[in-house]
């Protein structure tokens, strides 16, 4: 995240708890985005959802915003995101042919011979 996006972060969490914003806070708060790899719009949702859940009392810290942008991370879409997917076509008869073709080609080539059409040391 960049420097301006984690002044707008605070600025949201600032909405929530009138938390005082200085260079210090933001400089801390830069690092933690640096070193738990957060992007804008996970922080931004790790905030509203900070807020939105049960947990307003505690004052929220990185830590609150890592453990979200995690957490959301570990889990996969719900299913009704993932049927709204336009999925590409199936493929060709055609394209599958020549995909299994280059797949016997190249195993072809990697396979060892069966022991007994090896050559013999000293032979």
């Amino acid at each position: 995240m960049t420097r301006d996006e984690v002044l707008e972060l605070l600025q949201v969490a600032n909405g929530y708890d009138n938390r005082k914003i200085d260079n210090i806070m933001a400089a801390c708060w830069s690092e933690s985005a640096r070193r738990a790899r957060w992007t804008f719009h996970e922080a931004v949702d790790a905030v509203h959802e900070h807020f939105a859940s049960g947990k307003p009392r505690e004052y929220l810290m990185p830590g609150h915003v890592t453990e979200h942008v995690r957490a959301s991370r570990r889990y996969p879409a719900p299913m009704s995101e993932i049927r709204a997917l336009d999925p590409p076509p199936p493929a060709s008869e055609e394209k599958r042919a020549e995909v299994m073709r280059m797949v016997a080609e190249f195993a072809n080539k990697k396979a060892v011979p069966p022991l007994y059409e090896q050559e013999k040391p000293g032979a």
